[in-house]
């Protein structure tokens, strides 16, 4: 295997690569890209050794290529959008993991589909923009799609143990075997608030959540439960399922993180710690497993797992995603497109926490509604839904 890493200094980056450092065989690094923080791209290229290592400006490129002439690293060093593309579609390359924050991920992403690679899919946004046109993509290209998100990746998990093949994207193909799936919530850190607390809320609340260490776009996501409403349409696009047969279960303690349901009547649940290298190693084995030092789960965690049923309204930023689904088109790329906007400007303390549904609601309601039949008409929509949104931030 020759693996890409598509944003190597995030935290699933890391995670991927501390997975691969317990392996005794261990896939050759092709590439590592980081948008800007360089010095740890150097860290982490003096350890692996990749052929190629991409950052986003001439800048930091510069500023990397003076380090690593001084350790004499082979390591040719790139900069800019294109590259991304380059080293994700790369001949050499037959396996990228896709972990870079957010909409900056689609077009590498894309073109590592449309080139036939083993994708390993933790950016949930590229699924969430494209739609059924990744799925397509890869139908054509034979590109393999695996999810790193731990709900998508342990149905998969579920589904491969349970007899059935992988045939993620293909509509109806596992709705003839199951009734229903469950994704678990932990609720984010504001759970019980109501709705006068939550316009209290402070972007160090935000972003401290209670059982997983994430950056702060998608803590920020889990506290809104946005981040659960792109699982469920990410759940719909992978499986080939209805809205209807999604269903979402809020459970704070983060050890059960999808459920099953069949026809015959049984649920089968997966169950694992809260450690992103769990489904990291899962995508890097498929269809097998590594052997690696994790450790196993606690039965002591057991006693006191708790469940509750998601009550409409409650958590608004979900409720749209839903609401994006059943809308169709390029209603999720709206979606996207606005809450990054909305979460950025809340980071930078110019909006409250509860003005984020608000602003991403009026995206949904006043910019078009198109077919996104080409990857340039997704990212024309996407362009245009965060000029809106930035004019309506404006106005606020």
């Amino acid at each position: 295997m020759k693996l890409t890493i598509l944003g190597s200094t995030s935290t699933i980056g890391i995670n991927t690569l501390s997975v691969i450092d317990q392996l005794d065989k261990k896939p050759k690094i092709f590439a590592l890209t980081a948008k800007s923080n360089y010095k740890l791209l150097f860290k982490q290229i003096q350890k692996t050794n990749p052929d190629f290592a991409v950052v986003l400006d001439k800048t930091h490129a510069d500023k990397l290529i003076v380090m690593c002439k001084k350790i004499n690293s082979k390591t040719t060093i790139l900069y800019g959008k294109k590259n991304y593309n380059y080293v994700s579609s790369h001949k050499k390359c037959n396996c990228v993991m896709s972990a870079i924050v957010g909409a900056a991920a689609l077009e590498p992403t894309f073109r590592a589909v449309e080139a036939g690679k083993k994708i390993l899919l933790a950016n949930k946004e590229s699924l969430i923009m494209s739609g059924t046109l990744l799925i397509k993509a890869a139908k054509i290209s034979g590109a393999i799609l695996i999810p790193v998100d731990s709900e998508h990746n342990a149905i998969l998990q579920i589904l491969m143990s349970s007899g059935l093949e992988y045939n993620i994207g293909t509509k109806n193909f596992y709705s003839k075997s199951i009734k229903r799936i469950t994704l678990t919530a932990s609720g984010g850190p504001f759970l019980n608030y109501s709705h006068n607390k939550l316009s209290n809320v402070r972007v160090a609340q935000a972003i401290k959540h209670p059982n997983w260490k994430m950056g702060k776009k998608i803590s920020v996501d889990s506290a809104t439960m946005m981040n659960k409403g792109f699982e469920v349409i990410e759940a719909c696009l992978f499986f080939g399922l209805k809205s209807d047969q999604v269903k979402v279960l809020v459970h704070p303690q983060s050890i059960i993180h999808a459920l099953v349901s069949f026809y015959d009547g049984s649920t089968i649940s997966h169950m694992s710690d809260h450690d992103m290298r769990i489904p990291i190693s899962y995508a890097l084995s498929w269809p097998g497993r590594y052997k690696l030092n994790i450790k196993s789960l606690d039965s002591n965690k057991f006693d006191n797992l708790t469940f509750s049923e998601v009550k409409r309204g409650q958590f608004k930023c979900l409720d749209l995603a839903f609401k994006a689904l059943k809308m169709g088109f390029n209603a999720p790329t709206i979606l996207n497109a606005s809450n990054e906007i909305a979460v950025s400007k809340f980071l930078e303390n110019k909006i409250k926490f509860t003005d984020i549904p608000v602003i991403i609601e009026k995206a949904l309601k006043h910019v078009p509604a198109k077919k996104n039949s080409t990857l340039s008409s997704i990212l024309a929509s996407d362009e245009l839904t965060r000029k809106y949104t930035k004019e309506l931030i404006k106005k606020i």
